[in-house]
């Protein structure tokens, strides 16, 4: 109930600058004739009502083709038989499986329901992690599937990451009609410039429809489903340990609230010699790992105290 109210919320959200925008637009071209001004409005409006369409089916495709995931063909891989059997556990179809080649360990998962689900994991994180802690990771981002977060996951995926992705189309724009090479500060001025409009944009919609609790609630069905916190939180703090390493991982940061943990770091923006704060901050949609490991500790001690009683 919560996601779809989220899920209105979005979509007026986009509806009312787009209606405005078609009230503008026939008002200035058209003066007081009210017939044309309506036609306008409905006209961005069916503009809208196709872009939503867009959205809510084709943004899981999207975000497969922006990872160059593989599916996973092989039915006896030991990486579908874990993703079979957590998602019979959990009462759910059994959700496509992608292998991602990255050197970030993570995972995320991502789909309109669970009829339209898929689980993407990195090669990287494969390599990191036993069988029993990418189990209980992947019954982490089950849990997502289950709970219905993985729509308004995409969707904001795909929306915010668009919005982004316009400083960097900025860069490279700014590259090629003779502003300067990579390293000189015309290109990276702009970037940064196009950045200051955008990421706060994109930063708002992911703080007002994603929230943090929802990593609790998938640690805890984590937990549920397989009674073994121990290995989750050995996945938390391995990957935890990795990813602060000094290694610096390319992400769209409107992209971090759909992955297992968060992979950016905190670090500064240098222009012409300055040392600036990045937007990252604004992005940040995970708890701190180490409230993780503690709301797990205390799971665990809960599910103690009642076996003994």
């Amino acid at each position: 109930m919560i996601n779809r109210v989220k899920l209105l919320l979005l979509g007026i959200l986009l509806a009312l600058p787009m209606v405005m925008a078609g009230l503008l637009i026939g008002w200035m071209v058209v003066g007081m004739v009210k017939e044309l001004i309506i036609i306008a409005a409905l006209v961005f409006a069916v503009i809208l009502v196709l872009l939503a369409c867009c959205f809510y089916f084709l943004s899981d495709n999207l975000l497969l083709r922006w990872y160059h995931a593989k599916e996973v063909q092989d039915k006896n891989s030991s990486l579908h038989e874990i993703a079979h059997r957590l998602a019979t556990k959990v009462g759910i179809p059994v959700p496509k499986v992608f292998i991602v080649e990255s050197a970030m360990p993570n995972a995320f998962a991502i789909g309109r329901n669970a009829d339209h689900a898929s689980i993407v994991v990195t090669n990287a994180l494969l390599d990191l992690l036993d069988n029993d802690e990418l189990e209980a990771v992947l019954a982490h981002e089950l849990a997502h599937v289950k709970y219905g977060d993985t729509l308004i996951g995409t969707i904001v995926a795909v929306l915010s990451g668009a919005l982004t992705a316009l400083a960097t189309f900025a860069f490279w724009c700014s590259i090629f009609t003779g502003f300067g090479q990579e390293d000189d500060p015309a290109p990276n001025l702009i970037k940064f410039f196009v950045t200051a409009l955008v990421a706060p944009v994109a930063a708002l919609i992911i703080q007002l429809m994603v929230s943090q609790s929802r990593e609790y609630g998938a640690d805890e069905q984590s937990l549920r489903t397989l009674g073994k916190p121990d290995t989750l939180i050995s996945a938390l703090e391995k990957l935890e340990l990795k990813l602060n390493s000094d290694t610096t991982y390319e992400v769209n940061p409107s992209h971090v609230h759909l992955f297992f943990m968060n992979p950016l770091h905190d670090d500064e923006f240098t222009v012409m010699d300055f040392h600036l704060p990045t937007y990252q901050l604004l992005f940040r949609s995970h708890p701190p790992t180490h409230n993780r490991v503690n709301a797990l500790h205390a799971l665990q001690t809960a599910r103690a105290t009642t076996n003994v009683k």
